[in-house]
């Protein structure tokens, strides 16, 4: 019996030991009171930045002008007067986007979650590099196949995706491997291997600092510009002692590194011409700027002059019509000089490994536009802080631009004259100065500068405080818009690229047919953006707006 009462206390000791331990786990405590646990609240989401996607949507746009076949206007984007061009701006804008779309994550949720997040986004580039391939190659393949091009053009090859319907098998796996990108199709694989380099520099920062991933970044680049130069050079056929010992350490040294050059077709001939472990450099300094590892630099005169003096410095070494002998006669010293400087040097200014220089070249372009736009893209805001010039001196600028307008209009519209009157452009065949081609081309930019003088200081100040207010306050959330969704931008750019192509190739070429498909081209691009924004916000889920009752006839019987 004693046994018995013995095991009888035990069991209901355990029994009330498990029933205070259920009501404490569900926040009861003795006596009926009840706890609330509370949990750390989750950082505030950042904001938008402004100038993230304004100049992300500029990108956009630039990126769609420069891939259409034989556009007139390529000629006259930012890449053509300097090293870097549109393609920066897009890796590092998306640097600084991944920074706010997954740093938070991180920190949150740990190593773990954010490696996962960053997973899932590398998965949708990598279909979305697959899905653009298909798209835009059966569309040159229904280009040719119906006939709806030029006569005797072949489509499929401009860009090159021959061997993707020659060689279907090899070159299938090959795009799905990433082995197989050819041009116009290297921008994504490039971005998706960045991309996952991503969890390992936050493991890497969370170790060691930003030492730890500036030297990280570094020996990247500098590796993946090694394995370049040997690339280049031919380190299959280098033989030492053969150049300087400068040049056989970068060999050798490339030459072990060659494991960063990716093959770009499945023949194993060439190499990514973006080299993911060359452009790192571009993403990872707008990353560390988005997670606050890289501060701001300050605003200071002597920064703004130093920036624009090195923008102007590399103008004669960027730009074809100075370093080829166009615009500068070929056989100028000066025009041989810059021409052998920049072959000299062409390691350091490079698209394909992201040349320093190159580099150099967009961080001063960023600074400067940093500068302009003001803190937290203020200037995107409001009206452009723009003085107007007293009424009598706008109108003598306006007439003496009037005037160098006429004088140059024979040379600058020489096409556009003689497509539209050929006898107008006989008799000035006749009548004006026959001048060398290099003074034309200077004649062409004076008279596009006399065209933009006339419209601004001819203008009434009324129009041009609209133009400065309100249009300009109304444009930039257009812009911001398509810098906000890049992706999807990005991917109805390429194929439409070609589109545009196709429509010049049938109406023809000048510089009216130019405007009129270019403008049509950034209006498809801002129809994707806000289409694909409103797709996003999912309007099917949220309540529908009430309508007024709406009076119900009762179905009458049929006779």
């Amino acid at each position: 019996r004693g046994a018995r009462l013995c095991g009888a206390v035990i069991l209901v000791y355990l029994i009330e030991s498990v029933r205070r331990r259920a009501m404490l786990q569900c926040g009861i405590l003795p006596g009926g009171a009840v706890t609330v646990t509370t949990h750390p609240a989750a950082p505030p989401k950042k904001p938008r930045d402004l100038r993230l996607d304004f100049f992300r949507g500029l990108a956009m746009a630039i990126i769609l002008i420069a891939h259409t076949p034989t556009n007139g206007w390529a000629l006259w984007i930012p890449a053509r007067f300097g090293f870097s061009d549109a393609t920066e701006i897009f890796v590092f804008c998306s640097g600084f986007a991944s920074s706010l779309a997954f740093g938070a994550t991180f920190a949150t949720h740990g190593w773990w979650i954010g490696a996962a997040r960053i997973a899932h986004r590398v998965w949708q580039v990598y279909w979305a590099h697959i899905g653009v391939f298909i798209v835009t190659a059966a569309l040159l393949m229904a280009i040719d196949l119906n006939g709806w091009g030029l006569e005797g053009r072949r489509y499929v090859a401009e860009p090159y995706v021959v061997p993707i319907f020659e060689q279907t098998g090899p070159y299938l796996i090959g795009l799905l491997t990433l082995r197989y990108t050819p041009g116009l199709f290297d921008i994504l694989p490039m971005y998706l291997v960045i991309l996952a380099m991503t969890p390992l520099v936050m493991a890497l920062h969370r170790a060691g600092g930003g030492a730890a991933v500036a030297a990280f970044v570094g020996v990247n680049w500098l590796g993946a510009n090694l394995a370049g130069y040997a690339f280049v050079n031919g380190v299959d056929g280098w033989t030492p002692g053969e150049a300087s010992a400068l040049h056989d350490a970068a060999m050798w040294l490339g030459a072990q590194a060659q494991f960063l050059n990716f093959p770009a077709s499945p023949s194993g001939t060439g190499t990514w011409f973006f080299n993911p472990f060359g452009w790192q450099l571009v993403f990872f300094t707008g990353f560390a700027f988005g997670m606050g590892w890289l501060r701001p630099p300050p605003v200071s005169r002597g920064l703004v002059i130093a920036a624009a003096l090195a923008l102007l410095i590399s103008v004669p070494f960027a730009w074809f019509r100075i370093h080829q002998g166009f615009w500068i006669p070929a056989d100028w010293a000066v025009t041989q000089g810059i021409a052998a400087v920049r072959e000299a040097l062409a390691p350091l200014w490079w698209k394909q490994w992201q040349g320093a220089f190159r580099y150099a070249h967009f961080m001063a372009l960023a600074y400067l536009a940093w500068v302009v736009v003001g803190p937290r893209g203020v200037v995107l805001t409001q009206d452009l802080p723009v003085r107007l010039r007293p009424a009598r001196r706008r109108a003598r600028m306006a007439a003496a631009a009037a005037l160098a307008l006429v004088v140059t209009a024979p040379y600058g519209l020489a096409m556009e004259i003689k497509a539209a009157s050929p006898a107008l452009d006989a008799w000035l065949m006749q009548t004006v100065p026959i001048l060398s081609p290099a003074l034309i081309g200077w004649l062409s930019l004076a008279h596009f500068a006399a065209l933009v003088t006339l419209l601004w200081n001819a203008a009434p100040p009324a129009a041009l405080r609209w133009l400065t207010g309100p249009l300009w306050r109304a444009s930039t959330p257009v812009v911001r818009k398509v810098g906000s969704q890049s992706l999807a931008v990005f991917m109805t750019s390429i194929p439409l690229s070609q589109v545009n192509g196709l429509i010049l190739d049938l109406i023809g070429r000048d510089i009216f047919r130019f405007a009129a498909v270019n403008v049509f081209g950034v209006a498809v691009l801002v129809a994707t953006a806000y289409l694909v924004g409103w797709m996003k916000a999912q309007p099917w889920r949220k309540p529908a707006a009430a309508h007024p009752a709406r009076r119900s006839v009762a179905p009458t019987p049929a006779e």
